[in-house]
């Protein structure tokens, strides 16, 4: 696998994710993209046994470009005799795809982003874990936001396992913006006019959409008036829109462009990108705040090879491929224990020597409820966030 800094501009794609029927002609270019890597090595669920307690074997895997461990825990594959077969997927409906109807496709461990759990757990395609055979998963080596936290646990059961995140945040470039940016307002300044660009991610976006209308505590269960109030007030912020940027890489070539000048709300690893190709960009520390995303393991109901997948979580949390993860996506670690192992540029996206007050600042947010007779769903907001795009 290449090295992720050797891919700029493009970053990981999970950070160019894209819901279902949220826009229907770049859902179509991405399942057709999606087909080329995922559909070709996957087929068609038949039940099958494995002998209990056994390590190795076939792992079919569904991960995030960059995310799938192939590099970092290259030694443990090796030792331990494990085919590792993993699927890209260009959106997290790819998964949802693959796991939902009458004819499932056998995944063995999925990775997902933070707020889809309760989704998953909604379409009955996930199964709780075994925690005796993660053993890495306990209180010495993790931060506390990311252990037996209701994100990943609920009903007594833990459903997947936290193990990278990172930061979304409104960012700029210091250089030709002629302020420093401490609130979203600032983005209204005629400055910017017509140089700004939104990213077209409702993971990323909505919380921030939410914050910005005042209504960041109560995010992500709004009333359908609430979520309407949120769209009127975001008005403003279109007018000063250029773009709606498809992805993280979208993002980081309209900065080097010098086509934009802010971006609303973007991974803060955008900076990274962009420095190295000359083009100098910061995150802001926003009054109304950022946002976190957490991606996490989990196990589907089609999985077959238990025991190797669990083992495999379990080496995810290792200090070592935390720390490997960490330096190669630019994303950082839910393990105090692989910090020794970072370097500085690893650790730059976090001020982890005061995580407990700097993480208080932040929030793990989840999506819309995809059924609901008092809230807004998850469709409202997609509907929503397309007549705001299309200008209504």
């Amino acid at each position: 696998m290449a090295d992720y800094k050797s891919n700029i501009p493009r970053l990981p794609a999970r950070t160019s994710e894209l819901m279902a029927n949220a826009h229907p002609s770049r859902r179509a270019f991405l399942l057709a993209t999606a087909a080329a890597t995922a559909g070709a090595t996957l087929g068609a669920w038949v039940p099958r046994s494995r002998a209990a307690g056994t390590i190795g074997g076939e792992v079919e895997m569904m991960a995030w470009e960059g995310y799938t461990m192939q590099n970092e825990a290259a030694d443990f594959i090796a030792k331990n005799n494990i085919d590792l077969r993993p699927a890209i997927m260009g959106n997290q409906d790819d998964v949802t795809s693959k796991l939902v109807g009458d004819n499932p496709v056998r995944l063995d461990m999925v990775e997902y982003s933070n707020g889809y759990g309760a989704q998953y757990d909604e379409l009955k395609i996930m199964q709780p874990l075994d925690l005796s055979k993660i053993p890495n998963y306990n209180a010495e080596s993790m931060f506390p936001p990311f252990y037996e936290a209701d994100m990943w646990r609920w009903d007594d059961e833990t459903w997947s396992i936290p193990w990278v995140w990172g930061l979304d945040t409104l960012i700029y470039n210091p250089d030709t913006v002629p302020f420093e940016i401490k609130s979203y307002k600032d983005l209204l300044r005629p400055e910017l006019t017509g140089r700004v660009a939104m990213l077209d991610n409702p993971l990323t976006t909505f919380p921030q959409i939410a914050k910005v209308a005042g209504y960041g505590d109560k995010y992500p269960l709004l009333t359908a008036d609430e979520m309407a109030d949120c769209f009127e007030k975001l008005k403003p912020y279109r007018d000063q829109t250029k773009v709606y940027a498809t992805s993280n890489g979208d993002v980081v070539s309209l900065f080097t462009s010098g086509e934009i000048d802010a971006c609303f709300c973007v991974w803060n690893g955008v900076t990274v990108s962009t420095t190295e190709q000359n083009v100098r960009t910061i995150a802001a520390d926003p009054i109304e705040g950022g946002a976190v995303w957490a991606d996490s393991w989990f196990i589907p109901h089609t999985a077959e090879n238990l025991d190797t997948v669990h083992a495999l979580i379990n080496e995810a949390l290792s200090p070592e491929v935390q720390a490997g993860m960490c330096t190669a996506t630019a994303s950082n670690t839910v393990s105090p224990l692989a910090l020794p192992l970072m370097s500085d540029d690893a650790k730059q996206y976090f001020d982890y020597a005061n995580f407990k007050d700097e993480f208080a600042k932040l929030k793990i947010y989840g999506l819309p409820p995809l059924t609901s007779d008092e809230h807004a769903t998850y469709a409202d907001w997609i509907q929503a966030w397309a007549d705001f795009r299309a200008g209504f």
